[in-house]
């Protein structure tokens, strides 16, 4: 029997976002990474793009637009590949700046009086790595293609039922990203000095690059098998 009543299908797909959101990733990474290097606000300006690409993912899912990663294999591959790429990208800059940290001397990395202002460009540039780290993964469009049929039986999928569940995708992500944020610009600003902030975003590199590698080789595996 199915019913037009979406209600139960979007509180069990709020469960599946909350599991999904508390699990650690790449964009828990990079929240973390540019926290304790930028400071906390430019940590919260990377979640929002984080959490734009998961609302585009899942509206492209209920236009059915994102059916054409299944249906064409190589445009997933492709989506993927760039987005293994991206993230290598992300930990070589990471590594630079970890370089850079461990080579500074205390006085001038002293963080007791961090900046109250954002610089634009610094705002935008943050957005956009948030924003296509989430983008140049097509396995959250194949979540919401995967789920929303299972979820709504006997329902037409739309875009706005897709918007719907991105927005509740989004407002967990958000919540518990801007408490990533906050956390570890706390720890930026008042438990590490340049040498041990240094390393964290060391081990940032290194999860960022494992992200990466991972994605490659599951892509690569997919094509030889």
């Amino acid at each position: 029997m199915t019913s037009s009543d979406p209600t139960a299908g979007i509180i069990a797909f709020t469960w599946l976002a909350l599991a999904m959101t508390l699990a650690p990733g790449s964009d828990t990474v990079l929240v973390i990474r540019t926290s304790l290097s930028d400071g906390w606000r430019l940590g919260v300006v990377a979640a929002f793009g984080i959490v734009c690409g998961v609302i585009v993912w899942a509206g492209l899912a209920g236009l059915g637009v994102a059916l054409l990663l299944v249906r064409f294999p190589v445009a997933y591959t492709v989506i993927a590949l760039a987005g293994g790429v991206y993230l290598g990208t992300l930990a070589v800059r990471t590594f630079i700046a970890a370089r850079q940290i461990w080579r500074s001397t205390p006085e001038s990395t002293d963080d007791a009086a961090p900046a109250t202002d954002v610089q634009p460009l610094a705002t935008w540039k943050t957005f956009t790595t948030g924003l296509f780290t989430n983008l140049l993964n097509p396995k959250i469009g194949v979540f919401y293609l995967s789920i929303m049929p299972g979820l709504f039986i006997g329902q037409t999928l739309t875009v706005w039922l897709g918007l719907l569940l991105g927005s509740i995708h989004a407002v967990l992500g958000i919540i518990w990203l801007t408490i990533v944020s906050v956390l570890a610009g706390w720890a930026r600003i008042h438990l590490l000095r340049p040498r041990p902030r240094a390393v964290l975003e060391a081990v940032c590199g290194l999860l960022l690059l494992a992200f990466g590698v991972f994605v490659i080789v599951e892509v690569v595996a997919d094509l030889i098998g």
